[in-house]
């Protein structure tokens, strides 16, 4: 009898102990449902996919094929463990959407009442209002009437082509370069002989079957990373793209479900998965905010799956402080420079909210010639930390082109540990550390150069 009560007393402190469902709801939104709306969700569930990615990352798989197909398949069956009941419960709904890459639940129009149910359920951890991220806003466009038959300044400023000849004219071949931005104009004279086909597109919003672009800035930053034309600095590169970003306006689970489509990617209508069809890069000019953690798993899983990612810091400088989300986390973050080496003056500045040094290299930036979306041969001049970026992200390209298996911390040191450091210097001083000691939290480790992370590969592969 004592031991049949000790049990009783266990469980009834276990019941006692058990946390309010309602501190799953975050403040922000409990307060729009108080007001009777219908809100967007996110549903994080316990222990994310932390746990399945540190085995996966433990196991030290060479072969890619496999490791992409290994991690998916982890990630899938950790989902369905986590999420079982949280799904049955919304089985009778519409607008629902599990996630795999981050353990997460999608939920339209939530009312206060299922909120609560869903916050109920063990396995839940989080309940947060959807987040709306925002396309890094280019500046200064000008129409380019006539496409200059030379390479663009900034893919000359980074010694691109010096770089193709160091390989023995390779230039991106047998890469897969990846953007998360408004789309691609397929047909652009610049693009169409290299886009990767099958597997190549996914369009979370819209479900458009071919790649397709009603803004022009994903156009734009996939141009300038493998583009022809002298626009590209990894021409040779086949490129895949997903709209991320519908709009200006950026939906959090469209932004996931191109986390997972990259990490895994389908067909456009998203039947018959492969993995194996994976990118090798993945460039990403949009952001917003401050210390923001919510793209923290898709950029885990991107990782283990040898996706390289990188982000524009953002448009907000050029004061300190000003380095934005997801760039301002555990990834390679990209400034803008000038055709002078100055920082563009919109280029976001350092540190992140716990004191790290953002970003980690610049490239050029500010009047970048590339594609554009209104015709075939459309071309503008735009400024931004998103035209940045692409430059970045077609450098590690070029050294993907040798070493498909490329690690994250090693496309990082080539690229960081390879700048040009004989810039222009305007004296600003973040965290009293100027903008002409290196690393800063301005130019990071300095302006991007190809040629010499090019070199540095040589040697390493030679030694």
């Amino acid at each position: 009898m004592l031991r049949i009560s000790s049990c009783l007393l266990v469980a009834v402190a276990c019941v006692l102990a058990a946390p309010d469902p309602s501190t799953k709801i975050s403040s922000d939104l409990q307060a729009r449902l108080k007001a009777g709306e219908k809100v967007n969700i996110i549903v994080s569930m316990v222990g994310g996919t932390a746990s399945t990615l540190q085995q996966i990352n433990s196991q030290r798989i060479d072969n890619r094929n496999i490791l992409l197909n290994e991690l998916h398949d982890a990630l899938v069956a950790n989902a369905e463990r986590s999420q079982r009941g949280v799904l049955k419960r919304l089985s009778s709904r519409s607008g629902v959407k599990s996630f795999w890459i981050s353990n997460q639940i999608f939920v339209k129009d939530a009312d206060s009442e299922l909120v609560k149910l869903i916050a109920e359920d063990d396995q839940v951890d989080s309940i947060n209002e959807e987040a709306v991220a925002h396309l890094d806003e280019p500046f200064d466009m000008k129409v380019v009437e006539t496409l200059a038959d030379e390479h663009q300044w900034g893919v000359v400023k980074i010694q691109a082509p010096e770089a193709w000849a160091e390989m023995g004219a390779l230039n991106g071949n047998g890469v897969i370069i990846a953007t998360v931005d408004t789309g691609v104009r397929v047909t652009h004279e610049a693009l169409r002989d290299n886009f990767l086909g099958d597997y190549g597109w996914f369009d979370p919003s819209s479900s458009t079957p071919a790649p397709t672009d009603n803004n022009g800035h994903g156009t734009h930053t996939t141009g300038t990373i493998a583009g022809g034309k002298g626009i590209g600095v990894a021409p040779g590169a086949k490129w895949a793209a997903c709209r991320g970003c519908a709009s200006s306006a950026c939906w959090q689970s469209d932004l996931l479900a191109c986390g997972e489509f990259f990490a895994c990617p389908t067909l456009a209508d998203g039947t018959s998965r492969d993995c194996t069809k994976a990118p090798n890069v993945v460039s990403n000019s949009w952001g917003g905010g401050r210390g923001n953690t919510w793209y923290n798993e898709v950029i885990a899983a991107w990782k283990a799956a040898k996706i390289v990612p990188l982000f524009s810091n953002g448009n907000s400088g050029p004061n300190c402080n000003t380095a934005n989300s997801p760039a301002d986390q555990d990834v390679i973050a990209v400034g803008s420079t000038t055709i002078e080496d100055a920082i563009s003056t919109f280029s976001s500045v350092g540190p992140t909210t716990d004191g790290r040094m953002k970003p980690e290299v610049s490239a050029p930036g500010s009047n970048v010639i590339s594609a554009y979306y209104t015709s075939d041969t459309a071309y503008v001049s735009l400024s931004g930390t998103s035209m940045a970026c692409p430059h970045a992200a077609g450098t590690i390209a070029l050294l993907q082109t040798r070493n498909k298996n490329l690690s994250y911390a090693q496309a990082k040191q080539f690229l960081q540990g390879h700048t040009d450091t004989n810039l222009q210097f305007t004296g600003r001083v973040c965290e009293n550390i100027g903008d002409n000691v290196f690393p800063n939290h301005v130019f990071g480790s300095g302006r991007i150069n190809a040629l010499k992370s090019v070199r540095a590969q040589t040697l390493a592969m030679q030694g």
